[in-house]
């Protein structure tokens, strides 16, 4: 009787503009270390210029998978050659998992994921924040915010999108679903603008890389703030401007690795077929 064959160990990586901080490769070996994987898990930063030949190339190389950060999520939504509701009603995503070739002339099948949506409506669980009903301004129109309007809106939220590029976010706007757009309005990101928008909102959701809220008209507009408003910042690491800002002001604020942990453990559930067990993936990052 021959010996079975061990399976192939699983290579992954994080694609972002500079991840030479991210957590994730913590998260994704704390997984496979519970799962019993044998498994590599890698940060790659790259330029714009260079997304798509790395992506293929480490596809072509038998990675499993890749998850995509800051500024990459719409180029990875557009090269793929599958996308999931959420992806396509959003223009973005955060993770890629590669198949095998196709049958025309051979071309790599690549599998585009969203699953910023559902960490972050796992994340404002547990800061105690519901989406159903809520009011929740989300600050930013790029692809990670893209991804939160669009988990938002199908959780039954209005949303208040606030955006230094408005047209970009009604671009947003407008690949949703028509029954959603009617709950989503977007603003152009300037101090009465922000303020408007935070009066009476549930949630507060920054998209935003953390250095946006260093402005003053920023730090101005969040005194509309209500004590009451979970805020949930997609940045992590260091104290963030927003973080110092809301102190005082908000009872309940959470950074982005509870959002980074919960994302992570969908997106490999989706490709490797195995959700891991979230305590040490959190222990990982001592959230």
């Amino acid at each position: 009787m021959s010996a079975a064959v061990a399976p192939a160990p699983v290579r992954a990586a994080v694609l972002g503009g500079d991840v030479s901080r991210s957590r994730s490769p913590d998260i994704h070996q704390a997984a496979f270390r519970a799962l019993g994987i044998d498994g590599r898990y890698e940060a790659r930063s790259v330029t714009a210029r260079g997304f798509r030949g790395l992506v293929r190339s480490l596809a072509r190389d038998g990675y499993r998978y890749v998850n995509v950060t800051i500024p990459h999520k719409n180029a990875a939504a557009a090269m793929a050659t599958s996308r999931s509701a959420a992806v396509r009603a959003s223009g973005a995503a955060n993770t890629l998992i590669f198949g095998g070739r196709g049958r025309a002339r051979g071309a790599l099948e690549i599998r585009a994921e969203n699953t910023d949506g559902p960490g972050l409506l796992a994340a404002l669980r547990d800061l105690g924040a519901e989406a159903a009903g809520a009011t929740a301004v989300v600050v930013g129109a790029g692809g990670a915010a893209a991804g939160a309007v669009e988990a938002l809106s199908a959780a039954g939220a209005n949303v208040r999108v606030v955006a230094r590029r408005p047209a970009v976010g009604r671009a947003m706007k407008a690949r949703l679903p028509a029954r959603r757009r009617a709950r989503i309005s977007v603003v152009a990101w300037n101090e009465a603008a922000l303020a408007g928008a935070l009066a009476g909102a549930h949630i507060l959701v920054s998209a935003v890389p953390a250095a946006a809220w260093h402005s003053a008209e920023a730090q101005a507009g969040l005194d509309a703030i209500e004590p009451s408003t979970a805020v949930l910042e997609m940045a992590y690491g260091a104290e963030t401007p927003l973080a110092r800002a809301v102190r005082g002001r908000a009872r309940r604020y959470a950074d982005g690795l509870g959002m980074l942990v919960h994302q992570a453990a969908v997106a490999i559930a989706l490709a490797i077929g195995q959700k891991p067990p979230l305590p040490p993936l959190f222990r990982s990052v001592k959230v």
